[in-house]
């Protein structure tokens, strides 16, 4: 059998990104399944460059700039691929020689027949490796906006508005968040003290790191993991892959057994899951302001592919007389679902803002333009949604993103046009969220984390151990006298 070159795989996984609107987790579990034989570190090789190139691909292009005669923009495809993601090796692999870095570059670049270029890259190469502890970069006093762009990575467009909306000070500090080392987060679904610590002990001995996350009494974060579906208590369901800010989603919720959910946006399903398990729990009684029947949770995406995947995980779960996944268009309405619903978890498409540190290529991808398309969106979700809340039901609106027009403002839509009152503060007081250290909750319509007094429950990355999301609890009167509904 053939050796595998990791770095070609980059190489040729890096021009179908550029080519293509393929995203990167899309394109590097394509590439790590078609190439499951290879050795784990040869895996784990290939996907520390692609994110690291994708997390550092701003502040690549601009060293390249400084000592390369041809702009980035105007490379070749396959040159470009190969000087990104060596400048990532260079500066930010220690582990990886430099004299290795611009070898392999130099080979790549003959094999995949630009011989003519080799002098060319290994030039560039070697001169930044005698430099990259000189590099200059743009001044932070002289143009802060410039600077922070470059040294996080990320559009000059995004920068300004995190700036905008929070200072440029707290913009910094969110955008270094998503710099951070990353560790896979998840919810513990073992209510057995014994059982669960048996299984958090079988993880430490097979060399995962574990600790508990600060936030949430089930949630755990995790290092070394390998391979997710390999890992005790992955067949069997003892676990799920959520992220803290999905999980708070779903606490917030305050499900009570006998109460009919709607998650309308739902893939991958872990809201959906989240919220059957609770509805399952001993001391869940019925809500006190009435719940309906037997407690189901109906959960609907407009992705035939991602709601099959649902099933699965549903189904692997074990929860399927808890649960039923359905193809749908959250914009259309489903008439025999008008009032049925205690609880709709809204958790509507939105620009990504707050995942960039999971999710880097988004910030490539998205224009300010992008985000009046979703405005338009999310409001035709809030429309159609509304009209399933039983009168003392409650609306969770979610996203994952840190961007006022998305979150505050579509919020006070919903209570201005609707009626629905905004009940974060109290639904975050009965749950079993722990805060960040100094967090005071505030009344209703004001929790802290959101300015002049907005409605809602905003969880910044520098602060909250999660992604940036939004949340906010909005309960329909029992009467509705004067609103649109």
């Amino acid at each position: 059998m053939n050796e595998i070159n990791i770095r070609a795989l980059v190489v040729d996984s890096m021009i179908e990104l550029e080519k293509t609107d393929t995203y990167l987790s899309v394109e590097e579990s394509a590439v790590l399944d078609k190439y499951d034989h290879i050795d784990p570190r040869d895996k784990s090789f290939y996907k520390k460059i692609m994110d690291g190139t994708s997390e550092y691909r701003l502040r690549i292009d601009y060293i390249l700039d400084q000592y390369s005669k041809t702009p980035v923009s105007r490379m070749k495809p396959m040159i470009r691929a190969i000087l990104r993601m060596s400048v990532y090796q260079l500066i930010w692999m220690d582990a990886v020689p430099d004299s290795a870095v611009c070898n392999e570059a130099v080979k790549l670049t003959t094999s995949r027949g630009l011989s003519g270029l080799k002098g060319y890259v290994n030039g560039v190469l070697r001169n930044i490796s005698r430099n990259k502890d000189n590099i200059r970069y743009p001044s932070k006093t002289d143009d802060r906006i410039r600077y922070m762009s470059v040294m996080y990575s990320c559009p000059e467009w995004i920068v300004r508005q995190l700036s905008d909306e929070h200072g440029t000070d707290r913009a910094e500090s969110i955008l270094a968040s998503y710099m951070e080392e990353k560790r896979l987060s998840v919810r513990i679904r073992i209510d057995d003290g014994e059982r669960r610590q048996a299984l958090i002990s079988s993880w430490t001995e097979a060399g995962i790191e574990v600790s508990p996350n600060p936030h949430i009494p089930d949630g755990m974060f995790l290092k070394n993991t390998g391979s997710v579906s390999e890992m005790a208590g992955y067949a069997d369901g003892s676990f799920v892959v959520q992220d803290t800010g999905s999980m708070m989603v779903s606490e917030l919720a305050g499900a009570h057994s006998g109460d009919i959910v709607m998650d309308l946006c739902a893939a991958p399903g872990g809201k959906s899951v989240h919220i059957a398990d609770a509805l399952c729990k001993p001391g869940r009684g019925a809500d006190p302001a009435g719940g309906s029947q037997t407690s189901h949770v109906y959960s609907y995406d407009i992705s035939a592919s991602r709601c099959d995947r649902m099933t699965e995980n549903i189904r692997r779960l074990d929860m399927e007389d808890m649960i039923t996944a359905e193809v749908h268009d959250a914009t259309v309405f489903i008439p025999d679902m008008e009032g049925k619903a205690d609880i709709v978890i809204a958790d509507v498409p939105c620009s990504g803002l707050g995942v960039l540190g999971h999710k880097s290529d988004i910030r490539y991808r998205l224009k300010p333009s992008d985000i009046d398309s979703l405005v338009g969106l999310q409001r035709s979700i809030i429309d159609t949604a509304v009209r399933y809340v039983r009168p003392g039901g409650k609306l969770v609106y979610s996203t994952c993103t840190i961007s006022r027009r998305e979150n505050e403002d579509q919020a006070a839509y919903i209570m201005e046009k609707y009626g629905f009152r905004d009940i974060t503060g109290t639904a975050l007081a009965e749950s079993e969220i722990i805060p960040p250290e100094g967090y005071t909750r505030m009344p209703d319509s004001g929790d802290s984390g959101t300015p002049d007094s907005a409605p809602g429950l905003r969880i910044l990355p520098d602060t909250w151990e999660s992604d940036g999301f939004y949340i906010c609890v909005l309960a329909r009167q029992m009467y509705d006298a004067g609103s649109a509904l």
